[in-house]
């Protein structure tokens, strides 16, 4: 009786071993089930890519003012920095010795003319009353007349001679004129420099934009005309503009050990109040946009290698499916192409999941009825029992 309860004992044993011989070898040919405790269908969402930046508010233009020798010497700047300028704000004045001589040359010439023209005036008012109280056709009368005239003569020759002087003062007015730089632009005067390797004033628009910086691994998804949205930290404040400009080349100076960024601007479509320049923001770009896109949780894509697929449940069990993806954001993932909208997938796949196998899922009910189970046979119950008991295994 003994034997007979060993021999008993060992089949069990062996029963056991068995059973968890065809659980855990991956080499089976015996079809495993698996318990897939969420599964979910595709959605259709409105989805949009973005890429997050940060950057700074900039000047949209700088003007550049230079010492121009030509002039002569600097005599003064005439503005400071931080003063707002409008188109034709004086800037710099410029000396020219040899100009400033002639025009005080000049200046000493038409006074002596002047003096000179003052007193032919009064002489020829003098003659002509000499003139008019002497007799009639007398020598006298004649001789007065003749000084009148020709100190009328004189005084023309004077006056064209003063015309001449005026020309000459007007023209190095001018000149002198011209040693007054102005500004073409308004803005502000970011910056007055004495370096001569250096503009001698800098002067910067009023209008904003927003210089920012992108990853490497980002640059290549931007393009001119994408929109983006600045967020000012700390003020809850956003604007919107578009993408005008990508620059080719990195920020810093390349290296091995860090990856390089890339600038970028943004064209704001309303100019911000009281943001200086400076301020530096966080961009936010969107690189894609589509509407009614086929979208699963992005945890439900497994990934192996260059390719992906999700597990779609057809007919009781697991098929592993090749599928296209598209946008991405947040925690939703487009399928392109390989999955229709009405099929379940597995939520969150795991690494025990093959390909052909067996799917179990919950029962969509809070507690199982009393007519259920009478319904099942005590086969079937043993049955699920012992398929739970083994499943708590693994």
């Amino acid at each position: 009786m003994k034997r007979w309860k060993r021999y008993i004992f060992i089949v069990i044993a062996l029963c056991i071993c068995a059973n968890f011989y065809i659980l855990f070898n991956n080499h089976s040919k015996i079809p495993k089930s698996v318990y897939v405790n969420e599964r979910t269908k595709p959605e259709k969402t409105n989805m949009k890519e973005t890429v997050h930046a940060t950057g700074m508010t900039v000047p949209t233009e700088r003007k550049f003012v230079y010492y121009n020798p030509q002039l002569g010497t600097i005599d003064e700047i005439l503005v400071t920095k931080g003063q707002e300028v409008q188109v034709g704000t004086p800037l710099i004045r410029y000396i020219d010795e040899e100009v400033d001589w002639e025009i005080q040359r000049i200046a000493r010439k038409k006074e002596q003319l002047n003096a000179q023209i003052e007193q032919l005036s009064k002489d020829i008012d003098y003659y002509t009353t000499m003139s008019s109280s002497a007799k009639e056709d007398s020598i006298e009368k004649i001789q007065w007349e003749e000084k009148a005239r020709e100190a009328e003569r004189e005084k023309t020759l004077l006056e064209w001679k003063m015309k001449e002087y005026e020309e000459q003062q007007n023209e190095l007015t001018e000149k002198k004129d011209e040693l007054i730089v102005e500004s073409n632009t308004a803005g502000v005067v970011e910056e007055i420099s004495y370096n001569q390797s250096k503009p001698l004033i800098t002067i910067a628009s009023s209008s904003a934009t927003v210089q920012g910086k992108a990853k490497e691994e980002t640059i290549g998804k931007l393009a001119v005309g994408q929109t983006a949205t600045v967020h000012v930290p700390n003020k809850n404040e956003s604007f919107t503009g578009t993408i005008a400009d990508i620059g080719k080349f990195p920020i810093k100076e390349v290296s091995f050990q860090e990856k390089s960024e890339y600038p970028f601007t943004v064209q704001l479509n309303e100019q911000p109040k009281q943001l200086p320049f400076g301020y530096h923001v966080n961009i936010t770009v969107v690189t894609q946009e589509k509407n009614g896109a086929i979208t699963v949780p992005a945890e439900a894509v497994w990934h192996e290698k260059t390719k992906s697929f999700v597990y779609v449940i057809h007919n009781g069990k697991l098929e592993k499916r090749n599928v296209t993806l598209g946008i991405k954001h947040d925690k939703k993932q487009e399928i392109k192409h390989g999955l229709r909208q009405n099929e379940y997938i597995v939520s969150h796949p795991t690494i025990q999941m093959k390909h052909g196998m067996d799917v179990i899922v919950p029962l969509e009910v809070e507690k199982p009825r009393k007519e259920t189970i009478k319904q099942l046979s005590k086969w079937d119950i043993a049955k699920q029992f012992l398929d739970g008991f083994f499943r708590s295994f693994y």
